[in-house]
Formats: C-alpha cells, sequence, structure tokens
C-alpha cells in the first residue's frame, strides 16, 4: 500500500474519534516523518490536535492533547520554525505538570526535549538549565542512588552540552558519572553500545584537554568494545571512528607512523567520507546520543 494512503487512512481513524487517537497520531507522525513528508504530517497533527481538543474539550489537560503539543514541537522543529516549536513544547510541559503534578517521567522527557532544542540552536546554557531539571527530577523519581538508563542518558546529555560550552572538566565529570552508571546497569565486564559510547566521550573530552595519552586509553577500550560488539571484522562506521580518534592522538603525539597505521586501518573499514579526516573524532561525543 502507498504509503500516503496509509498517513490518509490514519487521518481518517482520527476523523472517526477512534479514543486511542493517541496511537493513530504516532502511527501517522511516525509514516510520515519515513518519508521526510514535515508539512504533511504537521498538516495531518494539527487537524489531530484540534480533533483530540474537540474530543476531550477545548481546555481540559488531557495526556493525548498534551502528547500532540509534543509531537508537534518536533514536527515544527524539523520545519525550522523553532519559535512555533517552543512554543508547543512549552504547552505539552504545562499539561503534563497539570496532569501529573511536579514530578513525572514524561516531564523529564519533555524537559530534555526542551533541552534538545536550545542545544540544537547552539545556546547550551539554557540546554544544561532544562536537562539539570530532568536530572533532578529522574533521580526523584527513581531514587537518587539508583542507577537507571534515564538518569545515565541525561548525565552522557549534559556531558555533552558541557563539551560544548568548552567546559572539558565539567564534561569529563558527567561522563564519568554516566560510565559508571552504565557500567552498573549492564555489567561491569559487558560489551554494551552505551559503555562504549560513554569510553569514546571520555577519549574525546581528554583529547580536548590536551592528554591525548589518556585519550588514547579510553578510545583504545572503546575500540577493543566496539569490535567486541559487531564482530572483529566487520566494517562498522562506529568502528571506524574509534580508528580515527586513536589516529588523530597519536598523531597530536607526534607518532605519525602510529597515526597512519590507525588511518589505513580506518580506511578499510568504511568508505564514508566524514570518517576520513584527522577532526571528525572532535565532533563524535557531541552527536553520539
Amino acid at each position: 500500500m502507498n504509503r500516503h494512503y496509509k498517513c490518509t487512512g490514519v487521518s481518517m481513524v482520527i476523523h472517526q474519534h477512534i479514543p486511542d487517537i493517541a496511537t493513530s497520531l504516532h502511527n501517522l507522525w511516525t509514516m510520515c516523518q519515513e518519508e521526510g513528508e514535515y508539512r504533511k504530517a504537521v498538516s495531518y497533527l494539527d487537524e489531530a490536535l484540534w480533533m483530540t481538543k474537540r474530543i476531550y474539550g477545548p481546555h481540559t489537560a488531557h495526556h493525548d492533547i498534551a502528547l500532540s503539543f509534543d509531537i508537534l514541537s518536533t514536527a515544527y522543529f524539523n520545519l525550522g520554525d523553532y519559535k512555533r516549536a517552543m512554543a508547543y513544547c512549552e504547552q505539552a510541559l504545562q499539561m503534563f505538570k497539570t496532569i501529573y503534578g511536579s514530578s513525572h517521567p514524561r516531564i523529564a522527557t519533555t524537559l530534555k526535549n526542551l533541552g534538545h532544542f536550545w542545544s540544537d540552536l547552539g545556546d547550551y546554557g539554557k540546554a544544561i538549565s532544562y536537562y539539570e531539571q530532568a536530572l533532578q527530577m529522574q533521580r526523584t523519581i527513581y531514587g537518587q542512588c539508583t542507577s537507571h538508563p534515564h538518569i545515565a542518558t541525561t548525565l552522557k546529555i549534559l556531558g555533552m552540552a558541557w563539551s560544548d560550552l568548552g567546559d572539558y572538566g565539567k564534561a569529563i565529570s558527567f561522563y564519568e558519572q554516566a560510565l559508571q552508571m552504565y557500567r552498573s546497569i549492564y555489567g561491569e565486564g559487558t560489551p554494551h553500545c552505551d559503555i562504549a559510547t560513554s569510553l569514546n566521550n571520555l577519549g574525546s573530552a581528554w583529547s580536548s584537554l590536551g592528554d591525548d595519552r589518556k585519550a588514547i586509553i579510553y578510545c583504545e577500550e572503546a575500540l577493543q568494545m566496539k569490535k567486541s560488539i559487531y564482530g572483529q571484522g566487520t566494517a562498522h562506521p562506529d568502528i571506524a571512528k574509534s580508528l580515527n580518534n586513536l589516529g588523530s592522538a597519536w598523531h597530536n603525539l607526534g607518532d605519525y607512523r602510529k597515526a597512519i597505521s590507525y588511518g589505513e586501518q580506518q580506511n578499510t573499514r568504511t568508505s564514508d567520507a566524514q570518517c576520513c579526516g584527522w577532526d571528525c573524532c572532535r565532533r563524535e561525543a557531541p552527536i553520539s546520543e
């Protein structure tokens, strides 16, 4: 069936006042997003928001209405309408607070979404403010000393935001907390992508501080873990990036033979042009979430 008709079909379901409107809305958004048809998705989502208000009441605080605000904020952000995206996200946040009170996982997620928006717009200070609110709420929900994937991810994101601000010391502090928590969750010796990413982020931060020898320790551990996850001989972009990171660190230390060796290994792993320069590893930490 053509994807357009699938989207239209979901829209018709919404028109029929099906109670499970939030699920239908999610399906519609997912289908249109996969096709990159953001404007069409927004038109459907606007219509769906109107429908949810009509079903539950225009002034009613309801999860489905708040979810519509939340999804619309992402849709408008993808279209470059940042002002409207922020407005919808703020409405979602306020409605979730009305529904669930001062502390709830959905509220924490919306706070993180606002942080993501501000981070993408380059205002890392505001992003950090929202991330810290989300972190505090998650610790209240799950426990101050509890190891939880949501908390670990927020710690990692805070590390990336501080790295973008150029405060690599704070970035390292958050990366180390994230790494410790991921190891507690998955197991100390368990190969896992979240652990490998945290190791790589630490390597990137130490390299940015000028300590390339310490960066090599973390990047080498990340490389071995990625090989364990994806396979020793697998041509995977994550492995290629780690090889590139190590090549960059050895290059900075003046050991050009080792740098070339890692560069040659990296080139055999992938033809991805983004992984061909020494500088690509510098940006892996901020974009890996």
